[in-house]
């Protein structure tokens, strides 16, 4: 019986194409993991472009894997439904943990990455936090650090200082924060606040559940303010007893229609939302210091202290030209150089 045989050079390249199939599997199988969790969806302007950031940053290095999840609770608030998706998200970290969760927003530190302070393997970066540290016990932890979402008061102050100048308006301006009651939002009221924009004079604010309440301090705030300020308000309810949520669309036009006073954002997805100006908190600076961040800290293990916490020092700029004109605004005319430097100047 003859045997069969194999020339030497046909298993030489048999082999040779098996282990270009299984090496770059198993490199890639054992590169560092870096888990990117987003606490709303892929949709929303604001994670897009802290997106942007990441992407600028992690792109330029290829000795990591990554991976992206979206917690989605912007459109699913309720308590359940943030409980239930977070639950699943643990338990997938349990099963597969990451050598570094970036978590960006305040529901995934409060709903996924407070349970993992001080992890023995896990380290976390957090962005996009409007609260504080303290809030989810970060302050104290070993195995964390990040950047936190202010809002750019300083830049908000001078804008609508220069607003006044332009326009001949009476002084001293008078304004008022009105927002939605999510968790970020509560963060911003506090950073709101706490900053002092003398000469302006700051108004009580109002933080509102449903549309009929924002309706109520918009008109109210006729003949009180000069100004309305808001960071977000996705999660205004149609009615006290329903669930659904009133379109971020209508909600801003229904503003621009009734307000007797301008509305100005601080988040750059206020003007693409309807809103006339926006001096917001710059996303694509979120996203490229966490994974600067991130980056830092592959390869480190606790108890290596991890770099100190980042504050926001960018801002970007965002308008709607024909909301401007109605109103009869001036504006200098670097506003809008700084919105078409970033797609964010509507015509």
């Amino acid at each position: 019986m003859r045997l069969w045989t194999i020339h030497p050079k046909t298993w030489l390249i048999g082999v040779f194409f098996v282990l270009s199939v299984l090496l770059p599997a198993w490199f890639n199988g054992h590169k560092p993991k870096i888990m990117i969790l987003h606490s709303y969806d892929s949709d929303y302007s604001w994670v897009k472009d802290v997106n942007v950031g990441l992407h600028r940053v992690l792109d330029q290095h290829r000795d990591h894997s990554v991976h992206w999840y979206y917690l989605d609770t912007k459109r699913h608030p309720w308590p359940e439904f943030k409980t239930n998706a977070s639950t699943a998200m643990r338990r997938m970290i349990d099963t597969a943990p990451p050598e570094v969760i970036i978590a960006i927003d305040d529901d995934a530190q409060h709903y996924v990455t407070r349970h993992l302070i001080d992890h023995p393997t896990i380290r976390i970066v957090f962005a996009g936090v409007n609260n504080q540290p303290a809030d989810y016990g970060f302050d104290q932890a070993r195995n964390v650090t990040g950047i936190l979402e202010r809002l750019p008061m300083a830049a908000l102050r001078e804008t609508l200082l220069l607003i006044a100048q332009h326009n001949a308006m009476r002084q001293p301006l008078t304004i008022r924060f009105i927002g939605d009651r999510s968790e970020t939002v509560l963060g911003d009221e506090k950073n709101f606040r706490a900053h002092d924009m003398t000469p302006i004079r700051v108004l009580d604010s109002r933080l509102v559940d449903t549309f009929d309440a924002w309706q109520q301090a918009v008109r109210e705030s006729a003949g009180q303010a000069d100004f309305l300020i808001t960071s977000n308000y996705r999660r205004i309810r149609r009615s006290a007893t329903g669930q659904e949520l009133v379109p971020a669309r209508e909600l801003i036009d229904w503003t621009e229609r009734h307000a007797t006073m301008p509305l100005i954002g601080t988040n750059g997805f206020f003007a693409e939302d309807g809103g006339m100006l926006a001096i917001g908190t710059s996303p694509f600076e979120q996203g490229e210091v966490a994974a600067r961040l991130a980056l830092e800290l592959i390869g480190t293990h606790p108890p290596i202290h991890p770099p100190p916490l980042r504050v926001t020092e960018q801002f970007v700029v965002a308008m709607r030209a024909p909301l401007v004109q109605a109103r009869h605004l001036i504006l200098p005319r670097i506003y809008e150089a700084a919105a078409r430097s970033i797609n964010k100047y509507y015509e």
